[in-house]
């Protein structure tokens, strides 16, 4: 008799822990958890200067609704609304939770959590723990599924394929990293929180443990949703880590270094005013990410920082002193009032820091960087998928019983509030689980367990095999800005290395993470010169055709874009529900059980 268990959930971030917990509190406990490596992942070892959680408004004070966030999450376009609501509606259940297993969200003296604003969005409705919400949601999350659930975890076992027949997941193949054997696991549902497909960009702010299994999932036949949207933002790259909020509202000097070793203060090639330029750093606060629609506003920044790096100079910020010409009461309004409220007005940057946010400081002294005695080097790095699988409004692929969570799932549009990733982690893991509840299984047929027989590879080691200068074109042509007939020829190479690849590598682990990479990769390219001639530079990107950059088709915001191989499809978005039935509908759905 092999083992099959109800339910498989891949990976060890808050989005698996969250949908573990939530499977076991529904009373299905047959469950176990398979990850690469325990302690690897975005949730675990990424951050920003104070790292968002972004939930329904809970301070007493501000008025607000599931209908009103959810309006707010889908008017930035081209995303479901009705699963905004469903992340909205469930955002309170979701972050008590998390209130109640220990992460310590700040409260007021009535018990109200205050809120504060985050980028592509006007409210307050953004919280924090410090830099580090996500590994302290992950932590407790952890306890409570491995030392009270008792869930097992599978660890140090690489998934390399989902087991499908006929439209149907049967479980997964993983390669054990310590035996080098693979073996099959079987269930009847698998989950998917593995995140995005970290691995295909050289600038990128994603930890070096994460690499997400994309590749995997586009063999196994599902679609994707949104893919081509990404967000990208200013990170530091020789520790990889956000300088968003804190980092940017104390005005640090932007400096580019040559070969020749010649330091530049470089916004001043970019703005006519230099004041201007300043304003356009303290907004790059909250509007972190690098947005089309700001392009000839603060994501001037960004287009400044990139065009630096490609004439081949190092682009560092520099907290030691102030940026020449800096002046306070040359500060635009909205800037000069923050710092006066927040008591910031200290004569450099790294001062101000210290006041505004000191953890943001311990961070990198943590990590060897010291932030007052040394400048801090940065990239425009690739930092969120807002896209990902295509999912239904249960998060179940278009493969019945594989579900699809978190950030690897294809949840948001064009932009999102800076934030909302976390709770998505919370509410898919939820909504994936009621629905595991509900549905009526057949028990898997065991006959058809045969099919999946596994063949040990051959495989011969060879140091030499390396796919990472992929990784730097796709940095250079397909992150935020997109050269069409650069993509192109990247998807040429990028498939041609897919037709030949060897059956030898590094080592085997190395072997299947690249593959994947490079599936990642083409479904990304593929995704890119199929869509965008259609829909043009839109969310976080600028899209450029024969040398002209193609302005955004804004007809388009009413439709997910759905891609498989070099094919899309623009299905009609669902507008945000609005309205509900009588309460006694609702109260004659109770049973007698309930009651």
């Amino acid at each position: 008799m092999r083992k099959i268990y109800k339910s498989l959930i891949i990976g060890s971030g808050a989005a698996a822990y969250s949908c573990a917990d939530w499977l076991y509190r529904e009373g299905i406990k047959d469950i176990a958890i398979v990850t690469e490596g325990k302690l690897s992942g975005t949730s675990r070892n990424t951050g920003s200067d104070k790292q968002t959680y972004y939930k329904i408004s809970m301070d007493g004070f501000t008025p607000d609704s599931p209908y009103k966030m959810a309006s707010d999450m889908f008017s930035g376009g081209s995303c479901d609304g009705e699963k905004m609501y469903l992340e909205a509606v469930n955002s309170q259940k979701c972050f008590l939770r998390l209130c109640e297993y220990g992460v310590n969200f700040p409260t007021d003296k009535f018990g109200g959590y205050p809120g504060y604003k985050t980028d592509h969005d006007d409210t307050v409705r953004a919280t924090s723990v410090g830099p580090l919400t996500s590994k302290r949601m992950t932590e407790k999350l952890e306890r409570v599924v491995l030392e009270e659930n008792k869930t097992p975890i599978f660890d140090n076992k690489l998934v390399i394929k989902i087991l499908t027949l006929n439209g149907k997941a049967y479980g997964v193949r993983v390669l054990d990293l310590k035996t080098e054997k693979e073996e099959n696991l079987y269930t009847e549902n698998v989950i998917c929180a593995t995140g995005a497909p970290a691995c295909i960009y050289e600038d990128s702010v994603y930890p070096e443990s994460q690499h997400g299994m994309t590749g995997v999932l586009v063999e196994a036949g599902v679609r994707m949703c949104n893919f081509t949207q990404w967000q990208y933002g200013m990170a530091s790259v020789d520790f990889r880590w956000n300088v968003s909020g804190s980092f940017m509202q104390v005005i640090p000097r932007f400096v580019s270094i040559d070969k020749e070793g010649k330091e530049t203060e470089f916004l001043k090639d970019y703005f006519s005013d230099i004041n201007e330029a300043y304003n356009f750093v303290f907004l790059k606060g909250y509007q972190w990410p690098f947005s089309f629609n700001r392009a000839e506003e603060s994501s001037r920044v960004d287009l400044a920082v990139h065009s630096e790096m490609s004439k081949g100079r190092k682009v560092y910020l520099d907290y030691r002193k102030n940026p020449a010409d800096f002046s306070f009461e040359k500060l635009c309004n909205e800037a000069r009032q923050y710092i006066n409220r927040t008591e910031c007005t200290a004569d450099t940057p790294f001062e101000r820091l210290k006041k505004l946010n000191s953890k943001a400081i311990d961070v990198y002294l943590r990590r060897g960087i010291n932030l007052e005695t040394e400048a801090l080097r940065i990239a425009v790095c690739a930092q969120h998928n807002n896209g990902g699988i295509y999912t239904d409004i249960n998060f179940e692929t278009d493969i019945k019983g594989l579900y699809v969570i978190g950030e690897a799932a294809g949840t948001f549009g064009l932009s999102r509030p800076g934030g909302s990733a976390l709770n998505d982690t919370q509410v898919g893991g939820l909504i994936a689980a009621k629905h595991i509840k509900a549905k009526a299984v057949e028990p898997i047929d065991e006959n058809k367990l045969s099919a999946f027989e596994i063949k040990q590879k051959t495989f011969t080691v060879n140091s030499d095999v390396d796919y990472s200068h992929f990784k730097k074109k796709m940095s250079q042509s397909a992150a935020f800005k997109r050269d069409y007939e650069s993509c192109l020829s990247l998807l040429k190479e990028v498939s041609e290395a897919l037709a030949s690849y060897p059956d030898e590598h590094r080592s085997l682990l190395e072997y299947y993470r690249d593959r994947d990479m490079l599936l990642s990769m083409k479904a990304l390219l593929e995704a890119i010169v199929s869509e965008l001639p259609e829909t043009g530079s839109r969310g976080g990107a600028v899209f450029i055709k024969n040398g002209k950059t193609i302005v955004e088709n804004t007809r388009y915001r009413d439709y997910l874009t759905v891609t498989k191989n070099s094919e899309t499809e623009f299905i009609k978005v669902s507008s945000v529900p609005y309205g509900q039935k009588p309460f006694e509908h609702y109260l004659s759905k109770i049973s007698e059980n309930d009651t």
